[in-house]
């Protein structure tokens, strides 16, 4: 239930990237107590109220109007640069007659400002290269507005637009009257979209947990009568009093000279005023007892869940040594008890299929403790008296050496990686961990800091010390006990308080220790001999044939230290598999391979096996083949190797772990029917491809019956039958891949050079027929999808005519924006796209979809028809096709600096050289569409008698009521 990520995701995430963890050798000579965060004199940087030294590679500054800001020199990507601008308000700060403004308020900022005319800030940054959504954005949180600027280039001109657009938000907003009426369908729109069985559940447990203070009555979204109503001042009262020079955080990452951007920023920002009233303090409200109190909540859409939260007073302060080194433990604690209730989840008796501990604070309201289980149908009770009973064991006994062994092994692997990666830290992340640090009051440390950090502390890490911390975990208020679902069945408030009164005075036992098994997948046998060897100068890469048929793409790049990805290819995937079988695709590819484990070790004694290792395997199961992926660094890319070579050959498929997965599907089912999106992704899909069985999402009766060994013979008959080729790209060199090729996959038999593949197995078709398509939900009677889709064509025919349907698609997102959002506000969040296909010939589709009102489709419809019209009989002009283009680009020129372009481009190229040719050609065919290409295409491909017509529509008007 909680909003925020659990510390041990938050940390393990964190580890990976940058850190606020604290490091021993920053420490200041003298302690220093624990500080509160004061924001009535304005935002100050936490460093200054620690004994913790914050990373010297970065700047921190303040202007004398009270601005913060924050200066990185950062070149992942190369010549990129992110732009963050954090308020210290956010929903929680809004008074009663303003609930929702914070949010509305992040709107106005792209509506008009002194220097920038309502509509034109997001075109000025679409002629920057920035796409609306993608690179342009915002967001308003309960505690905190940002708004986000991720520049492709880092020419004098973008720097400056970006600070200029930032600086507009900051003081210079006009706040028309027009243009907030014409921005309040769009509100009303997104409230409307956004709104699920899921929200209303979080506002009742929010009320549970925290009545009478202000978190469970700020939802960010806020109320539809003040959105619909509210007038100006109150705008402007909310603007005034919290988009203030000492309530703001400018942070700027990239590549970029630090000296000449603090001189920008300043040239900028100084002549900002800071108003003569004083800093609105917000008062939050006191957290008040309740003690142990059940409540529960049911509505259709649902999927079920048992929660207890021990709640209790939050201490805001900054972050001081002591505090973090509290903090660091409590997230030891939560990873060894989370690895508990997973490894007891996996077992085929267990009555719950997931559980899992969180310890946060929650926005100013509360610190909590929360247990969440995932109950396997109708069995609720047996469910939490499993899980809890582990709780208890866990509070009771602690944790064992073993398990704080691995827990430590795990956390020092992570610390490792963050250090060998930290010179090639991706800017947009670095950007937003520093406003995280700002907003939890947390010092922002280097990956080097933290690890010194890691390694003193380390042999205070004692048994008796970590587990002398966990009854303080759960001695919080309460706990609150919590149900909600579809239906409470037998297991309402009142026996859910009795059923937790009874486990709770039961003696527990200890729990069974563990012991860790050895890896046994390194020896393969000999390998087949290397054949071929050939180098493709241009775009740095080699490919290798073996003997054996195993063929290989190594591209060594240096665009992240210590990250490596892998693609492990077997042609074939969907077109090898003859609709007219009805093959379960569905069902293999939400199946977890890894759960189902190998044939000398469980999915628990592989997760133990390889403790401290950086290693992971993907399934997916694509148009022209079926991949496994894997993630890894230098130190463990053999390890790697290994894994995915014995998924290849030994995967298990365990019947435990495909009967886990059934546990969650009637609850799955349930709450796609509960949205229009979710109903689209059961039924769009297939409509658009005429039904084809491999395509089509089955009833839920239908994946229910479904077999393990079903699923099993689709996926194995593709890893263990079709033709090999791997993919690496990353911070390895050819020799060190070539070598642990040679090790693994290089020693399988010999495969056919190509997949075998069925006579209807390239057969994929747009409908002809039956084109008005019209599909129920069960959600609120407002809430409607309409999606309109034309039949395109495929990539490989033409590249040239497949890239400028993409260029006019953009161009139709642009309209679609204009008119459909911001002219007629029918919709938040309209847009278009192309899909082309890359294997069945001929198929393709463009598509402009919107959420709209039920009574709104046919306008929606119109207005599309209209669009559609104009671009057919008129040229578009060139700043619109500049719009739409360069943000295109700017991503390219982007892409080719990352792993994950190279990843996703090069698997099958060694059999298809045509795909080598794609990335050469890419950005000039998108370059050289031009206006009359556009209107040419329009008029080829925008018919709107062909068009395939979906609604997804309420299927009553009681759907909406809880």
């Amino acid at each position: 239930m909680l909003m925020k990520k659990s510390l041990l995701t938050a940390f393990a995430i964190a580890a990976l990237t940058t850190t606020a963890l604290t490091p021993v050798s920053s420490y200041a000579e003298v302690p220093v107590a624990a500080q509160p965060i004061d924001i009535s004199t304005g935002l100050d940087f936490p460093q200054n109220h620690s004994d913790i030294k914050a990373d010297p590679a970065v700047r921190f500054g303040k202007l004398p109007n009270g601005m913060t800001y924050i200066i990185l020199k950062n070149a992942t990507p190369p010549g990129t640069a992110s732009m963050r601008l954090r308020f210290n308000g956010g929903s929680l700060m809004e008074d009663d007659s303003q609930q929702g403004l914070a949010h509305f308020l992040e709107h106005m900022a792209f509506n008009g400002s002194k220097n920038v005319a309502e509509g034109d800030m997001v075109k000025i940054l679409e002629r920057h290269g920035l796409s609306f959504g993608a690179d342009t954005n915002a967001h308003t949180g309960f505690s905190e507005t940002v708004y986000e600027l991720d520049l492709p280039k880092v020419a004098d001109d973008d720097l400056d637009t970006g600070l200029f657009l930032m600086r507009e938000t900051a003081g210079n907003l006009s706040l028309d009257d027009g243009a907030i009426d014409r921005e309040r369908g769009v509100i009303l729109g997104e409230e409307r979209a956004s709104d699920s069985p899921g929200r209303h559940a979080y506002m009742k447990w929010s009320t549970a947990a925290f009545g009478g203070q202000k978190y469970p009555v700020r939802l960010p979204i806020g109320l539809t009568d003040i959105i619909k109503n509210a007038k100006r001042d109150r705008f402007v009262d909310y603007y005034n009093s919290f988009y203030r020079p000492e309530q703001a955080t400018l942070v700027v990452v990239g590549d970029f000279d630090p000296d000449a951007m603090e001189a920008r920023i300043k040239a900028k920002f100084s002549d900002w005023q800071k108003p003569a009233a004083p800093i609105r303090v917000t008062d939050f409200g006191a957290y008040k007892p309740k003690g142990v109190t059940s409540e529960a909540y049911a509505e259709k859409g649902l999927r079920t869940e048992l929660t207890l939260t021990w709640s209790q007073p939050i201490t805001e302060v900054y972050q001081t040594e002591a505090k973090e080194t509290a903090d660091f433990l409590d997230g030891l604690r939560t990873q060894i008890l989370n690895e508990r209730l997973e490894r007891l989840a996996k077992l085929p008796d267990t009555p719950f299929a997931a559980a899992s501990i969180a310890h946060d604070d929650v926005d100013h309201t509360a610190t909590v403790t929360q247990l969440s289980i995932t109950p396997k149908p109708g069995r609720e009770k047996d469910a939490f008296v499993a899980a809890y009973t582990t709780v208890r064991q866990f509070i009771e006994y602690g944790a064992d050496q073993a398990e704080l062994d691995r827990t430590l092994s795990d956390t020092e692997t992570y610390f490792k990686q963050a250090l060998q990666g930290a010179n090639t830290r991706n800017s947009r992340q670095l950007a937003e961990s520093l406003v995280d640090s700002m907003a939890d009051g947390e010092v922002f440390t280097s990956p080097q800091q933290d690890w010194d950090y890691f390694q003193k502390l380390k042999p205070s890490i004692t048994l008796n010390a970590l587990n002398a911390g966990i009854k303080p975990l759960f001695a919080g208020d309460g706990p609150l006990l919590w149900h909600e679902g579809a239906t409470l069945g037998d297991f309402d408030q009142k026996a859910f308080l009795d059923t937790y009164n009874t486990v709770q005075s039961a003696k527990v036992a200890a729990s069974e220790a563990r012991f860790n098994k050895p890896w046994p997948y390194t020896d393969f046998g000999t390998p087949a001999k290397l054949v071929k060897r050939e180098e493709i100068k241009d775009l740095g890469l080699t490919q290798l044939t073996w003997a054996n048929g195993v063929r290989a793409t190594i591209k060594t790049t240096d665009f992240k230290d210590d990250e490596i990805g892998i693609t492990v290819r077997f042609a074939g995937g969907l077109s090898a598999l003859s609709p007219a079988a009805k093959p379960p695709v569905f069902a293999a590819s939400v199946s977890d391979l890894q759960e189902g484990g190998l044939g000398k070790l469980s999915a628990s004694e592989i997760k133990d096996s390889l403790t401290g290792k950086i290693y992971s395997v993907g399934l997916s199961i694509g148009e022209d083949a079926t991949t496994l992926s894997g993630g890894t660094n230098p130190t463990d890319f053999a390890t790697q190797m290994q894994v995915l070579m014995a998924f290849t050959t030994d995967a298990a498929y365990s019947p435990d772990a495909f009967a886990r997965l059934k546990s969650f599907i009637p609850d799955y089912y349930n709450q796609l029917n509960a949205t229009p999106g979710g109903v689209f992704q059961m039924s769009g899909a297939a409509a658009l491809r005429n039904n084809d069985p491999r395509f089509t999402m089955p009833s839920e009766a239908d994946f229910l019956a479904t077999t393990n060994d079903q699923v099993k013979a689709l996926i194995d008959k593709q890893l263990k039958t079709e033709p090999i080729e791997i993919t690496i790209v990353g911070d390895i060199s050819e020799a060190e891949a070539e070598a642990e090729i040679s090790k693994t996959f290089a020693t399988l038999g010999k495969r056919a050079d190509t997949p075998a593949l069925p006579a209807d197995g390239l057969s994929l078709h747009f409908p002809t027929q039956n084109l008005n398509r019209v599909f129920e939900h069960q959600g609120r009677a407002d809430q409607d999808l309409s999606y309109i889709a034309w039949p395109g064509t495929d990539f490989m025919s033409d590249t040239r005519r497949a890239r400028g349907l993409t260029v006019l698609a953009e161009v139709l997102s642009l309209r679609l924006t204009d008119i459909v959002r911001e002219q007629k506000g029918l919709s938040y969040s309209p847009y278009a796209s192309n899909y082309y296909s890359q294997t069945f010939p001929g198929f393709g589709y463009l598509s402009a979809v919107a959420q709209v009102k039920p009574e709104d489709d046919q306008a929606y419809y119109d207005a599309v028809a209209g669009i559609v019209a104009d671009l057919k009989a008129h040229p578009i002009s060139d700043d619109e096709l500049l719009r739409a283009q360069k943000p295109l680009l700017d991503r390219m020129d982007t892409d080719l600096k990352t792993n994950t372009f190279w990843a996703g481009a090069l698997p099958g190229s060694t059999t298809d050289p045509r795909k080598l040719d794609y990335i050469r050609t890419r950005r000039d065919q998108y370059k050289a569409v031009t206006v009359a290409d556009i209107q040419k295409l329009a008029n080829d491909y925008l018919d709107m008698s062909k068009a395939m017509r979906i609604q997804i529509k309420p299927a009553t008007a009681e759907a909406a009521k809880p």
